[in-house]
This record gives C-alpha cells, structure tokens and sequence, in this order.
C-alpha cells in the first residue's frame, strides 16, 4: 500500500470512528433525556420477546408429545399473556413493568424448577433447567422486592454506555485521523 493510500484509509476509518462515537453520544442523551421514551421502547421489547418465548414454549409442547408437560404449556401461555399485556397497554405496563417482570419470572421460574423435577428421571440435563429456574425466581423476587430501581437501573446503565463508548471512538477516531496527517504511516 502506497503512503498515501495508507493515510486516506486512516483518515477515512477515523471519519467513521468519529461518526459512530457522535452517534452513541446521541443515543446517550436521548435515553438520559427521555427516560420515559426509554422505558416504553423497552416495554414493547420486553412484551415482543415474552410472547416470542412464550410461542416456542407451547410449539416445543406440541412438538414433542411424548415428552411434552403442562409445565411447558403453562409457562408459555403465562409468557404470551404478560407480553400481549404490555403491548396492549404500555402506560399501564410502564408503570407496573417492575411488578410485571417480576411476577413473570417467578411464575416461569417455578414453572421451571417443576418442568427440571419431572424430567429428572428421563433427560440428563435437567440440573441445567433446574438451574435455569432458580435463577429466573431469584430474579423474579428481586424484581417484585425492588421493581423501579431495577428498570430505572438499565435504563441508565444503557446511557453510561453509550457516553462512554462515544467518547472511546471519538478518541480513537481523532488519532487514527492524526496518524493519517502525519507523515509516518506504520508499514504493513
């Protein structure tokens, strides 16, 4: 690669840089200046992958009837329920999203830890289900113990995140743009 292609391909990659960290910049203020936005965005994320999840659960039911439990069936109409509730009426669900999420957990962790006991005998790999469904009811319970500092927490961990991985690729934008300027270009 000739000198000068190498220092248009740096001053081109960190044109991106910089444009990408300008993005997340963006997206930083807007979630920190519109939490509320925020919040019903991920409401109707949340209630999109519940009623996804939900529908896997009840087709694996129907899918494998000689292992199929009503364990399966009930944790999956709980899910498609909770995420037709949320996309129907997401300011009521924004501002029970905490109690909701965390009833749901509960309820599908239980539903899991039953589903885990069942099989035992039969599949080798119920530890991991039985484990699975632990974790989803410790969750639950946290959730429905503390449910808005919990929601309002990702809610700012997402805005952190974008500050700061906007600034790291504006920096790392400027210097490859400086490299590219300079008249020593690293040799490949």
């Amino acid at each position: 690669m000739s000198d000068t292609a190498g220092r248009k391909l740096f001053q081109h990659s960190g044109t991106a840089l910089i444009f990408r960290g300008a993005l997340a910049l963006l997206l930083s203020f807007l979630v920190a200046s519109l939490p509320i936005a925020t919040v019903f965005a991920l409401v109707y994320v949340f209630g999109v992958y519940a009623i996804t999840d939900g529908l896997t659960n009840m087709a694996h039911y129907f899918y494998d009837p000689e292992r199929h439990s009503r364990w399966s069936m009930i944790g999956g109409v709980v899910s498609v329920a909770v995420g037709l509730v949320a996309v129907s009426w997401p300011g009521i669900t924004a501002a029970a999203l905490g109690v909701l999420i965390g009833a749901w957990a509960l309820i599908l962790g239980v539903s899991q830890i039953i589903l885990a006991m069942d099989v035992r005998t039969t599949i080798r790999a119920w530890l991991v289900w039985l484990l699975t469904g632990l974790i989803t009811t410790v969750f639950g319970l946290f959730v429905l113990v503390n449910p808005g500092a919990g929601f309002l927490g990702v809610v700012a961990l997402l805005a952190t995140y974008a500050a700061v991985s906007g600034v790291l690729l504006i920096a790392s934008g400027i210097k490859l743009r400086r490299l590219g300027t300079s008249s020593m270009v690293p040799a490949h």
